[in-house]
């Protein structure tokens, strides 16, 4: 074999084994289904408080939408709806905090992530706090806005999660007129478009 073939094949196994590791990978999170779970792993009070409220302010605008209470019912259950005037939504079951990277700036600047409220635990910082749900098909499970299965109710604290699945694109959900939209798909693990 000539040199130049059997490097070009190198070259060509070295892209396949790179591309190979281009998955979503996992990483650590953080759950807890509000401010006193969280700061009952150790969590700054503050910084739970903030971060609870950012999972608020994105549940107003992540959650599935409902045009009636029993639409909302059928998929999330029985008195886990809340009516937002002409709109219904289920009602947040927990918060989810996703790993922040760090800027090289930043690097080991504790003090400017702590102004942040971003909440510290086991030697790293989580934030960008997103909304859990549980549907009525798969009630013992933490869910996202995105109906994608996060984990078990039982799991509290630090998980490990896909990237996909804590750090999703923010869309406006489109109000469900008919029956069939989160819990339908919940039991088969499908995500839920809307």
């Amino acid at each position: 074999m000539k040199r130049s073939n059997s490097l070009k094949l190198t070259l060509m196994l070295g892209s396949v084994f790179s591309l190979s590791g281009c998955g979503d990978s996992e990483e650590q999170s953080l759950i807890f289904t509000n401010v006193d779970d969280c700061t009952a792993f150790g969590i700054d009070q503050e910084a739970c408080q903030a971060q609870y409220q950012q999972a608020l302010e994105n549940h107003a605008t992540e959650s599935p939408k409902y045009a009636t209470e029993a639409l909302c019912e059928n998929d999330f259950g029985f008195e886990q709806c809340e009516n937002r005037g002409s709109i219904w939504q289920p009602i947040m079951a927990g918060f989810m905090l996703a790993a922040v990277a760090e800027a090289v700036d930043e690097g080991l600047d504790f003090y400017k992530k702590k102004k942040r409220k971003q909440a510290y635990m086991n030697g790293g910082f989580f934030g960008k706090a997103r909304p859990l749900y549980r549907s009525k098909d798969d009630y013992f499970s933490f869910r996202n806005a995105n109906n994608q299965y996060i984990s078990s109710i039982r799991n509290r604290g630090t998980v490990m999660v896909k990237k996909s699945k804590s750090d999703y694109p923010v869309t406006t959900k489109r109000v469900t007129t008919k029956r069939g939209g989160f819990g339908r798909s919940a039991s088969s693990r499908s995500s839920w478009g809307g």
